[in-house]
């Protein structure tokens, strides 16, 4: 093996192994040897860096500068302490091992590494696939066997102090840089393992960038930024993976830099701080996130809300906490918020859901009223099968008929009108291959009720700007189908 560390010195550390031989052979009845298993070096260099450099000790599962730094820290760790491992010889070969144990990701290292791959998914030890751009593509890598395969999500968990094993076979984690990872062995998988890594964007979208995606129009986000001049809650929905965060990062871009806007996540995803050309923040922003055992959604709600916030911002609701945020939202307070649901008509018994986790004495259909008078409008979003996302619909929400019946309207709507076949070229092979596309448009579908119209004109927005959207032409489907015919 290389040289791993360029300034390690060879002879301090052979001087510092002598010292120690001699200090254990001069110990009265001792019989210890000072060399020491891999295991145990590897346990004793681990403790160190977690310890020491916790940050960049987890950022080495996606940033190869971080392993870089890693690998110095452990050549003069070994160095200093002189560690000598049982059955390796001299300074570089036993760096090179105890590097190799504690960071080496084998066949995803470089997937770990290239910045277009979103996702990495392992279905079995020979069958390692990743995403790129929303399309997941098969490899040609492989784990030399399950032993690898297992070795290397145990490393990955380790790094956030989770463990892995037959009696506890499923891990789900996050790491501090906002990647999710999701392991799961035998018994519990067929195939040996399942392992899923999830990467955070570096990269931060624009209203130009979501346009040139597909994803929406300027039009569209132009409706949304009327919405959020008039202090209107909305939420963002959707399944997983299809967008959410990179919408709502646009929408609460648009928002001027002097609006208060706290957000409150699990993991911080949303980037919104605006920094002058001397570094200095030029927009109104606080922002929170949980830490497990500490603090979670609910605890950063309840102190925002004493915070003087003008708009609140929940980067994922998933249970109790759908409580508070519908009674502040029912109070003045403009909230944003996403969670996972399948379309306009399943949001409010999505919200339902989340809010009788807690302990209520309102009946369901009081809940549901209270639901729909604060979240009036609904952007609705998915992945398509080629892995573009797109903005299937913003909608305002009405309430219920006598039938409990949802009432809404889509105001804007994607309408798909066929597919053609592209000519590409395969981003791992280089080689050239044949992919769907959908093809489709955005348009305005209906206007926005009288309530809402009101309620723009009470909250300042100028009157002919409204009555574009309350009155204004809309597009009949048959008309947005023939444009492609």
């Amino acid at each position: 093996m290389g040289n791993v560390i360029p300034n390690i010195n060879k002879d301090k550390y052979e001087a510092g192994i002598k010292l120690r031989q001699n200090e254990t052979s001069g110990a009265k009845g001792s019989v210890e040897s000072s060399d020491r298993s891999l295991e145990y070096a590897v346990k004793e260099v681990r403790g160190y860096l977690t310890t020491n450099y916790p940050e960049i000790f987890e950022n080495t599962l996606n940033d190869s500068n971080a392993r870089g730094k890693i690998k110095d820290l452990i050549g003069k760790y070994v160095e200093d302490k002189a560690i000598k491992v049982d059955g390796i010889e001299g300074l570089e070969e036993t760096i090179a091992m105890i590097t190799s144990d504690i960071i080496n990701f084998g066949p995803i290292t470089e997937f770990l590494d290239e910045e277009k791959v979103e996702e990495i998914r392992v279905n079995s030890p020979d069958d390692i696939r990743i995403v790129i751009k929303g399309k997941e593509y098969t490899t040609d890598k492989r784990f030399s066997s399950m032993e690898q395969a297992i070795t290397i999500a145990k490393k990955i968990v380790r790094n956030v102090g989770k463990g892995l094993s037959p009696s506890e076979p499923i891990v789900d984690a996050r790491l501090k840089n906002g990647q999710r990872v999701a392991v799961v062995i035998d018994p519990v998988a067929l195939t040996g393992i399942n392992l899923i890594i999830r990467k955070q964007k570096s990269e931060v979208f624009t209203t130009e960038k979501l346009i040139s995606f597909g994803t929406g129009t300027e039009e569209m986000f132009e409706f949304l930024d009327i919405i959020m001049e008039a202090d209107v809650s909305c939420e963002v929905i959707g399944p997983t993976n299809s967008g959410k965060t990179a919408t709502m990062q646009t929408i609460l871009s648009r928002l001027p830099n002097d609006k208060r806007t706290i957000t409150m996540e699990d993991t911080a995803e949303l980037n919104l701080r605006k920094h002058d050309e001397k570094g200095r923040p030029i927009n109104n922003v606080v922002m929170w996130e949980t830490k497990e055992g500490v603090t979670n959604l609910l605890d950063l709600l309840k102190q925002s809300l004493r915070q003087s916030p003008e708009t609140m911002v929940l980067g994922e609701m998933r249970g109790e906490e759908a409580q508070t945020v519908v009674a502040a939202a029912n109070t003045g307070h403009q909230i944003i918020n996403s969670f996972h649901a399948n379309g306009p008509k399943d949001a409010p018994t999505r919200v339902l859901q989340m809010y009788m986790m807690g302990k209520t004495t309102l009946t369901q259909d009081m809940i549901l009223d209270m639901i729909i008078s604060a979240f009036p409008i609904c952007v609705f979003q998915k992945k398509m099968k080629d892995g573009s996302r797109k903005i299937m619909s913003i909608s305002e929400l009405e309430g219920y008929d006598e039938n409990k019946k949802l009432i809404y309207r889509e105001i804007y709507k994607f309408k798909v009108t066929g597919s053609e076949i592209y000519d590409e070229i395969h981003p791992l092979t280089n080689e050239p291959y044949q992919r769907k596309v959908i093809l489709g448009k955005h348009y305005l579908n209906s206007n926005i009720s009288r309530n809402l119209y009101e309620r723009l004109i009470e909250e300042g927005i100028d009157k002919e700007l409204a009555e574009k959207y309350y009155k204004g032409p809309v597009e009949k489907v048959e008309d947005v189908e023939g444009e492609d015919d």
